[in-house]
C-alpha cells in the first residue's frame, strides 16, 4: 500500500505540473498569435519544430539515467550509481558541443529561407542561434532532473518546475508588452531555463548526499551499460520527433506558414490531451525498475492492468469532447471560427491517436522500466518512415487533412503492436487485458457519448461549452464512482461485519487459541 501511494503521488504530482503548464499553453497561444501575427507565429511553430530535433542529441541517456538510478538506489549500489550519473554526464557535455557545432552550420541556411516566406527582415537568426545555445548548455545539466525522476521526487521537482513557470509567464508577457520579437521571448526562455536546472541540480545532491560525479570514475562496463540501454531508447526518441514534429516541418515547406501555424495549432491541441496523461504515466518508469530488481513481477502486472484503466477513465472523455466540442472550442479559444475551419478536421483525423496513444502509453513504461526496448525502437522507426513517407505523398493534393492521416494512421497501428508486445513480455493473455482495462472505461463514456450528442453543437462562449461539457460529465462520474467505488466500499463493509460477527467455527478456533 505505500507503494501505491507514493506511484500515485508520484503521478499526481508530476500531472499537476504538466496541468498547470497545459492551462499556460491554452492562454498563451492565442495571446502570442494576436501580438506576432499568423506568420511570425508560423515562423515560430517551424522553428520549434526543427529545434525539436537537436533534443535527439539526449542519445536516450535521460532514459537510460532514471532505469538505472531507480535501480542502484533501490538495490543500494551507491557506487555503480556515481559511475553511471558521471558517465552520463561526460556524454552529454560531448553531445553539447555538437548541438553547437550542427547548429552554426544550419541555422545560415535555414533563416534566410524563412525571413522570405516572413516577408520582412527579422530576427530569426539570432533567435535560433540563443536558442540552440540554451539547449547545448541544457543537455548536461539536465542530468539532475532526470535523477530526481529516478528518485521518483516527482513532489519537488513539480515544485520547483511550477515556480519557475510563473516566472517564465511573467518574463513572456512583460517583453511581448514592451520588447515583442522573437529575439527577446529566446532571452526569456534561456534564462529561466538554466536558473531552474541550478535548482535542480542542488535538489539532487541534497537527496543524493554521497553522489559523487567525476570523469576518472566513469570505465568501459559503465559506457557499455549506458550504450546497451541509450541507443534503443535514442531511436524510440528519434522515431517520436518525426512523428510529432514533422508534420508542421512539412506543411511549413509545401504550403505556407499560416497554414504551418494552422496544423501546429490542431497537432498542439491533441499532443497536450496526449501529453497531460502522459505526464502521469511516465512517473511509471522507475516504478516498474525498482519492482523488477525486486523480482516483483506480479506489482509489474498490476500496474500495466490497473494503470491502464485508470488512465482510460481520463483519455475517454477527453477524445469524446474533443470530437462534439472541438470547433466551438477552436473558435473562442483562438478567436474567430476561420481559424476553427482550418483546424478542426486536423484535429478530428490527429485525436483517432488519442486514447490508444495514452493506453500505450502505460505500455510503453512497462518496457522503458523492463529495459525491453529493442524491438519496440525498431518498429517505432518504422512507424515515423511510413509517417514522413505518406506526408510527401498526401501533403499536395490533401492538404492539413493529408498530413494528418499521414501522422494518425501508422500512430494507431504501432500502439497496437506495443500494448500486445507489453502483454507478451508479462504473459497478459489479450482477454484478460481487455476485460480488466478497457471494458469498464469504454462502457462507461457511453454515458457522456450518448449525453453530448443531444446537446452539441455548444454556442462558441466559454459558458456554452462549460454547460455543455459539464453535462456529460457529471454522469460519467456517477457511472465511474458506481463502477468501482461501490464494489469497495461494500467489500469494506462485510470484512467489518465478518470482524463484529465472526463465523461459529471461527470463534472455536480462537477460543482454542
Amino acid at each position: 500500500m505505500s507503494a501505491k501511494r507514493s506511484l500515485l503521488l508520484g503521478a499526481a504530482t508530476n500531472w499537476a505540473a504538466f496541468a498547470a503548464t497545459l492551462v499556460v499553453s491554452f492562454f498563451l497561444a492565442p495571446y502570442l498569435i494576436q501580438n506576432l501575427g499568423d506568420a511570425r507565429y508560423g515562423v515560430w511553430c517551424v522553428v520549434e519544430s526543427i529545434l525539436a530535433y537537436f533534443t535527439l542529441f539526449d542519445l536516450g541517456i535521460a532514459a537510460c539515467l532514471v532505469r538505472f538510478v531507480a535501480k542502484f538506489h533501490a538495490t543500494n549500489e551507491r557506487t555503480e550509481l556515481n559511475k553511471l550519473v558521471s558517465a552520463c554526464l561526460v556524454i552529454f557535455a560531448i553531445a553539447a558541443v555538437g548541438v553547437l557545432l550542427l547548429g552554426s552550420a544550419l541555422v545560415p541556411f535555414v533563416a534566410p529561407g524563412l525571413e522570405r516566406k516572413l516577408g520582412e527582415p527579422g530576427d530569426i537568426a539570432p533567435f535560433m542561434f540563443l536558442m540552440l545555445a540554451n539547449l547545448a548548455v541544457t543537455l548536461p545539466l539536465s542530468v539532475f532532473p532526470t535523477m530526481l525522476d529516478g528518485l521518483q521526487r516527482y513532489a519537488i521537482k513539480s515544485a520547483v518546475r511550477l515556480v519557475f513557470l510563473v516566472i517564465r509567464v511573467s518574463g513572456i508577457v512583460y517583453v511581448i508588452e514592451t520588447t515583442p520579437g522573437l529575439w527577446s521571448l529566446a532571452v526569456v526562455f534561456t534564462i529561466t531555463n538554466l536558473l531552474e536546472h541550478a535548482v535542480m541540480a542542488l535538489l539532487a545532491f541534497h537527496f543524493l548526499p554521497g553522489l559523487h560525479l567525476s570523469r576518472r570514475i566513469v570505465d568501459r562496463e559503465t559506457l557499455h551499460r549506458v550504450k546497451g540501454y541509450s541507443v534503443d531508447a535514442f531511436l524510440a526518441m528519434l522515431a517520436g520527433r518525426v512523428t510529432v514534429q514533422t508534420g508542421a516541418i512539412v506543411v511549413g515547406g509545401f504550403l505556407t506558414v499560416a497554414a504551418a501555424a494552422h496544423y501546429a495549432i490542431a497537432a498542439r491541441l491533441v499532443e497536450l490531451a496526449k501529453n497531460l496523461l502522459r505526464s502521469a504515466t511516465t512517473t511509471l518508469t522507475p516504478a516498474i525498475s525498482e519492482r523488477e530488481a525486486r523480482g516483483d513481477f506480479d506489482g509489474v502486472r498490476s500496474v500495466l492492468l490497473d494503470g491502464t484503466r485508470w488512465v482510460l477513465y481520463l483519455v475517454l472523455p477527453i477524445h469524446l469532447g474533443m470530437l462534439f466540442f472541438g470547433k466551438p472550442f477552436l473558435t473562442r479559444w483562438i478567436g474567430g471560427s476561420e481559424y476553427a475551419a482550418f483546424c478542426f478536421p486536423a484535429v478530428a483525423i490527429l485525436s483517432a491517436t488519442l486514447t490508444i496513444g495514452v493506453a500505450q502509453s502505460v505500455a510503453s513504461r512497462i518496457l522503458y522500466g523492463m529495459g525491453k526496448l529493442r524491438l519496440f525502437s525498431r518498429l517505432a522507426l518504422m512507424e515515423a518512415a511510413v509517417n514522413l513517407g505518406l506526408s510527401l505523398l498526401l501533403v499536395g493534393p490533401y492538404g492539413l487533412e493529408g498530413v494528418a492521416i499521414a501522422v494518425a494512421v501508422p500512430n494507431v497501428l504501432f500502439c497496437l503492436f506495443v500494448i500486445g508486445y507489453a502483454c507478451f513480455v508479462l504473459e497478459v493473455s489479450t482477454a484478460r487485458y481487455l476485460l480488466t482495462s478497457w471494458l469498464k472505461p469504454v462502457l462507461a463514456a457511453c454515458v457522456p457519448a450518448m449525453v453530448w450528442w443531444f446537446v452539441t453543437p455548444a454556442d462558441a462562449t466559454w459558458l456554452g461549452i462549460a454547460v455543455g461539457i459539464v453535462t456529460g460529465l457529471i454522469p460519467f462520474a456517477v457511472v465511474v464512482a458506481g463502477i468501482e467505488l461501490l464494489p469497495r466500499v461494500a467489500a469494506a463493509r462485510r470484512g467489518v461485519r465478518e470482524a463484529e460477527h465472526p463465523e461459529p467455527g471461527c470463534r472455536t478456533v480462537d477460543a482454542a487459541v
